[in-house]
């Protein structure tokens, strides 16, 4: 990994030189170079303040229709409301959307509750790649223009997977007209540090750059030996090659090297002395405070990954109606992961503890082209998008985790208070026995695409959408047992069909209504962890009907959406309830909510903002081990109500800015059968800005109150996820 940062240092400085060649030559008075395919737009409005009612989103349509016109929940957060939020993560910025919840385990720590499911779809500027679950990382928001949203089934746009929405990461992108430079510099409690670095201008007569950094060492302070660093270049270049046709490439580089918290286990409450109110379970178990910051991994546990990212866009216009757009990516992803994950309270004062190490070495590659048409049907303004995508995947990993054998269990188990954690044992014994504990996996995923997109104004104010994709996935594992001696190779395909029909109509230039109708598609288990009995199953299948209300009111400036859904997923995998010992696809799971998010601005000086959803998600059909049913159960890590409220007051005449956040999750579980329950949760954010141009100085606590709360469940169903404490951070960022 040396040689790999001296080659981005290269890049950075090769990269930097041209820049700075650039900014020499006087820059000419011409229009924006645009961006193509996956760069997608946000127009209008850069505040941090608003809706973005009036700005597009990609993530929501290929049209380039706006979020109003849009029929469809979304949600756009900019690069300043994420730095006026002070969230530092992905998973921080998201926990701030209407609905969004928790934050999963190390191993996919993006993970997030909405609208009843934990199955989201990430994109990098547009482009998803298979597996998202299995494979995304914690990344810093400083590299990111904008992060984009859109709420429920989206198959229709981005293929299978998106049950629950479609999250759509925007890297910053050049801009010849709006040469700037930033920095940014953090220092928070337990030495957390955190930069950021971007600057970028003209090149030549047509061109532009852009080129940014960030390096994240975050450190939790109330687990010992947790704690997240990133470093993270992205870099950007666009052309205008003449007539229409426009170049964006892009290379980006993420390496990662995280200690991991696996979570807390439960104990009885004879054994707790300070029990707390975090978890409620039938039989009295508790977290108990002694034990709250101790962290049971071992002491040189990994959690690391290297990533790279090519892609090159090209788009173009063909005529007056014509414009066509053709993007070209790759991605090269090594992860690894050895760790003691699980940690299970054992009387009388022990903790049971497995171990697993994990690799990914992961390639990816996409082809996507499509043409766009705006013009008319029938004397009627239209426009509509067709194209097709092509994408494959390699993805081969090593699999080891400890077996059953007491000797196993004497091994890895460690006291429950002040325990020595230990290191990694490499000790082969450790998992001789027992199918599955020590494998080499090989997985290749296939896809080829064709998709459609319409926007129809029949009637003045009314506006038809539709959409249909069609997906044909193959599917390709191979799996040696090297404790059995067995080996399997088997193959499995899948044709899918998604849809969307939607209609806004427009009661005024500042209030819209909508109603749709989309389904998604999503894989019974990832493509990579598919087994060959999961392999025969059709993939399930997902619905949801939704109506909704956009409004703007100037004179009052008060901005509000709100949004009613039903989602229902079908082909769930369960048991059969006459032959327990068999697994069958009759599972079914649903979800209803609500959804309301507002920006108010009372007075000049005081902004308001914030959001609510409430939800009832039950399994209507699930059928587990032993036929026990879970009929009328919430799904694991699924909050029924979440809300958030951002408070910002800039006095007149002053240069202080303050802030208040409160941030609101009610109760979930850990477990299917709904016999671990985490409790709900407020935590009160606080931060002062002061503008000394050209700085902003900003100090910030988070987790005002100290309140101990869990976010997600553990390893094991009896371990909680605790979130950190309270911790400051004072920061500085410069724009020159």
């Amino acid at each position: 990994m040396k040689h790999t940062m001296s080659g981005v240092a290269a890049a950075i400085a090769a990269l930097s030189m041209a820049g700075a060649q650039a900014q020499e030559q006087p820059a000419p008075q011409a229009q924006k170079v645009q961006q193509a395919l996956g760069a997608i737009t946000v127009e209008g409005n850069r505040d941090a303040e608003g809706l973005h009612l009036e700005g597009s989103s990609g993530s929501a349509s290929r049209l380039g229709l706006t979020v109003r016109e849009t029929p469809a929940s979304v949600e756009v957060l900019s690069q300043d409301l994420i730095q006026q939020r002070g969230a530092r993560t992905f998973s921080e910025a998201l926990r701030g959307v209407t609905g969004l919840a928790g934050g999963g385990p190390p191993s996919s720590p993006t993970t997030l509750s909405t609208r009843g499911f934990t199955s989201l779809l990430y994109l990098y500027d547009g482009v998803r790649t298979s597996g998202a679950g299995v494979t995304n990382r914690v990344q810093d928001t400083w590299n990111y223009d904008r992060i984009e949203v859109l709420k429920g089934p989206a198959s229709v746009l981005d293929g299978e997977g998106a049950i629950g929405g479609v999250v759509n990461f925007v890297t910053k992108r050049p801009d010849r007209n709006n040469p700037n430079r930033e920095l940014s510099v953090g220092y928070g409690s337990f030495g957390s540090t955190r930069l950021g670095v971007g600057f970028g201008g003209p090149v030549g007569e047509s061109g532009a750059y852009r080129l940014d950094y960030s390096h994240n060492d975050s450190r939790a302070g109330n687990v010992p030996g947790s704690g997240e660093r990133m470093d993270h270049f992205t870099s950007g270049l666009a052309f205008d090659l003449g007539g229409s046709v426009k170049l964006d490439l892009s290379f980006d580089y993420l390496k990662d090297d995280n200690k991991a918290y696996w979570g807390t286990p439960l104990v009885p409450a004879w054994f707790a002395t300070e029990p707390t109110g975090v978890v409620r379970t039938p039989d009295g178990r508790v977290i108990d405070r002694r034990i709250a910051r101790v962290n049971y991994n071992v002491l040189d546990n990994e959690n690391t990954s290297e990533t790279y990212w090519l892609s090159a866009r090209l788009s173009g216009r063909l005529g007056d109606n014509w414009s066509w757009r053709n993007t070209v990516a790759a991605n090269k992803s090594q992860r690894l992961f050895r760790n003691s994950e699980s940690a299970v309270f054992v009387a009388p004062a022990s903790i049971a503890r497995d171990q697993t190490q994990i690799t990914h070495d992961q390639d990816f590659w996409l082809e996507r082209f499509d043409a766009t048409h705006h013009g008319t049907f029938g004397g009627m303004d239209n426009r509509f998008v067709v194209g097709g995508e092509l994408s494959g995947t390699r993805f081969d990993s090593q699999r080891r985790f400890s077996d059953g054998q007491a000797s196993t269990a004497a091994a890895l188990r460690v006291p429950a208070l002040a325990p020595f954690t230990g290191f990694y044992s490499d000790d082969p014994r450790l998992s001789a026995t027992g199918a599955g504990n020590r494998t080499d996996t090989t997985s290749r995923v296939d896809v080829s695409s064709v998709f459609v997109e319409d926007a129809l104004k029949p009637l003045p104010g009314l506006t038809l959408v539709g959409g249909w994709r069609h997906d044909r996935t193959k599917v390709q594992r191979g799996i040696a047992d090297l404790n059995t001696g067995g080996y399997s190779r088997f193959d499995t395909s899948y044709r899918t069909d998604s849809g969307r029909l939607g209609a806004v109509y427009d009661l005024s230039p500042q209030s819209s209504v909508y109603a749709q109708y989309t389904n998604a598609t999503v894989p019974v288990g990832s493509f990579f962890l598919l087994s060959q009995s999961n392999a025969n199953f059709p993939m399930s299948r997902g619905k949801q009907a939704e109506i909704g209300f956009k409004h703007s009111l100037p004179e009052a400036r008060l901005e509000w959406t709100a949004a009613l859904y039903k989602i229902e997923l079908d082909n769930v995998l369960s048991r059969d309830p006459n032959k327990p010992g068999d697994t069958v696809n009759n599972g079914r799971q649903s979800s209803r909510g609500v959804e309301l998010s507002a920006v108010w601005r009372p007075t000049r000086q005081l902004t308001l903002a914030g959001n609510l959803a409430a939800l009832d998600a039950r399994f209507d059909t699930l059928v587990e081990a032993g036929g026990v049913s879970r009929v009328g159960n919430t799904p694991p890590n699924v909050p029924r109500h979440v809300a958030n409220l951002f408070a910002t007051w800039r006095p007149d005449n002053s240069n202080f800015e303050w802030f208040l956040s409160l941030n609101h999750a009610g109760h979930v579980f850990t477990d299917n059968a709904n016999q671990i329950r985490i409790d709900g949760y407020t935590t009160v954010d606080a931060a002062v800005s002061y503008r000394m141009k050209p700085a902003l100085l900003t100090f910030r606590v988070r987790n005002l109150t100290d309140r101990l709360y869990a976010t997600w469940g553990g390893r094991a169903v009896s371990q909680v996820l605790l979130a950190p404490g309270r911790s400051f951070e004072v920061s500085a960022r410069f724009d020159f």
